[in-house]
């Protein structure tokens, strides 16, 4: 084997192997890459589930509120009115000041 076919035949063993130092990179960079978005994943299905509890409680409190101030206004009508008006001129007179 002559002098310059040793030198090339180390030189394409270089860079095999630095290709392959290249793609094992590659590879661990893909595999992290992957286990991040598979937490980011997890993470928003939780907080997904969390918003919908929130939401259903909210909803209930709503229904529960809008069902006991309907009550107060049917046992009470002549004091909602009056507070009603109350309500409007302490409004007005805050909305004029500005």
């Amino acid at each position: 084997m002559s002098k310059s076919t040793s030198t090339t035949s180390k030189k394409t063993d270089a860079n095999q192997q630095s290709a392959g130092g290249e793609e094992s990179l590659s590879r661990r960079v893909a595999d992290q890459l992957h286990e991040r978005i598979d937490q980011v994943a997890d993470h928003a299905e939780q907080s997904e589930r969390s918003l919908h509890d929130l939401s259903a409680n909210a909803q209930t409190k709503t229904q529960e509120l809008s069902s006991g101030l309907t009550k107060v206004v049917r046992d009470n009508p002549w004091t909602a009115v009056g507070g009603s008006v109350a309500l409007g001129v302490l409004i007005g007179m805050f909305a004029r000041r500005r």
